[in-house]
């Protein structure tokens, strides 16, 4: 195994001897092999060990062995103690995606803090058939049943050639001590039911599955990187600007076969799923203005276009500023200045507003607008609701959901990139002009 382990690494050029890796070690089979592949083969590692404190004793042993595991190798270890239940409980999160999240969270600021070149972990082949079978359960496309990739970005799994019967074999050929973890028995997972159902009885249909499998994942990545590079030309033609909001021409959607792969690929990485991408595209040219929301974002049929803005933490929260200084330090970009009347040019930009200082009173307050307020639109001296407004001025539902509106004792002084109020803009008795841009 030394010599296909080295061999995949250079194949793939996964990392060199120059740089340093940094391993993941749980103490179990697959990562202590990995690290013992790669201390033999010559390369510079530092290893990684998170307790979670999910399994008693057994947690606490499992360090111990990893801590007796880098002294026996003379090499620089990094251990870290989590309370996993807790965050999984504070975070509304599964037991499983909590230690992912805090395991993944720390070896990033390990990378970081130490310069270290890649993160190593131990995965192998069958957990990358298992994790095509989870996939296919919850629902995806088509890189989804790819497996688990070589190398993302500054994580790399020199292990993948490998299977897990290979791996304990070769731990036993060498009389490489590991820990068996007693979680992997408990079939509450998802991951152990295709492990100890699933995978068993494909391959009583085909002894051979794992092999057969390893063939599919090749094939199927060749493929893939075909269809990302058509897809990434596909993107450049159908979306617009590279901040929010996103917009998407759907004529060029329209114009595809088959329609649902072309909108699925433009709109997944936005959260939405296979039954957003149908109901979608039955309400293009059918209900414009209908929108849809995934659990980050929220996406407007528009006339010709698609509109995807990200959804903000800040929905119903009021935010004060006592001075001009903290007009410069709300949650929306806002620059503020006071300049003497003698020395002001009218700026004629919606997003710029221009008031008579001597007419507001701090705190002022900026919030997102609601139903029933009101005010007196610029150049109008009755009074108007915001909603009236917004439906004059064209604003569309995404525009309508993200307007702030900026008050002075509770009377709008300006609808923010949109008008301000009649009663606060300057005159030839003014003194001095706050002048606000939003950038």
């Amino acid at each position: 195994m030394q010599n296909r382990f080295i061999q995949y690494v250079n194949q793939h050029k996964l990392f060199s001897k120059e740089q340093t890796i940094l391993v993941a070690v749980s103490g179990g089979v697959d990562s202590v092999v990995l690290l013992h592949l790669l201390v033999n083969s010559g390369y510079k590692v530092t290893l990684a060990h998170c307790n979670f404190n999910l399994r008693d004793n057994e947690s606490d042993s499992d360090e111990a062995f990893v801590r007796k595991l880098a002294s026996s190798y003379k090499i620089q270890a990094h251990f870290i103690d989590f309370n996993t239940q807790k965050f999984a409980k504070e975070n509304k999160l599964s037991i499983e995606m909590s230690a992912r999240k805090l395991r993944y969270n720390w070896f990033n600021e390990l990378l970081i803090n130490n310069n270290y070149n890649f993160l190593a972990t131990g995965h192998h082949l069958n957990d990358s058939i298992e994790t095509i079978f989870l996939n296919l359960a919850r629902g995806t496309g088509y890189k989804g049943i790819i497996g688990i990739s070589k190398k993302n970005i500054n994580i790399v799994r020199p292990l993948l050639f490998a299977t897990r019967t290979e791996i304990e074999s070769y731990a036993k050929e060498n009389d490489i001590e590991y820990r068996n973890d007693s979680s992997n028995e408990e079939e509450k997972y998802l991951r152990n039911i295709v492990r100890k159902q699933i995978i068993p009885a494909f391959k009583k249909l085909n002894p051979a599955f794992e092999q057969v499998m390893k063939n599919n994942i090749t094939s199927l990545n060749d493929a893939s990187l075909i269809l990302d590079s058509y897809f990434e030309d596909y993107k450049q033609e159908a979306i617009s600007g590279n901040s929010y909001p996103i917009e998407i021409d759907f004529r060029t959607i329209l114009a595809k076969t088959p329609k649902s792969i072309h909108l699925f690929e433009l709109i997944s990485n936005y959260g939405f799923n296979r039954d957003a991408v149908e109901k979608i595209l039955s309400g293009i040219n059918k209900e414009p203005g209908k929108l849809f929301y995934s659990s980050t974002h929220t996406l407007l049929i528009d006339r010709e276009k698609l509109i995807i803005t990200e959804k903000t933490k800040t929905e119903n929260k009021e935010f004060q500023a006592y001075s001009l200084n903290e007009l410069n330090k709300l949650p929306i970009e806002l620059v503020a200045m006071e300049v003497p009347a003698s020395k002001f040019a009218i700026i004629k930009k919606s997003n710029f507003a221009c008031i008579d200082v001597d007419k507001i009173s701090y705190p002022l307050t900026l919030r997102k607008w609601k139903n029933g307020d009101h005010f007196h639109p610029l150049g109008m001296s009755q009074k108007k609701k915001v909603s009236d407004f917004l439906i004059d001025t064209k604003t569309n539902l995404i525009e309508k959901e993200n307007t702030w509106v900026l008050l002075s004792e509770n009377e709008i002084v300006w609808i923010v990139n949109k008008r301000i109020n009649n009663r606060f803009k300057i005159t030839n008795e003014t003194n001095k002009v706050l002048v606000i841009e939003c950038k």
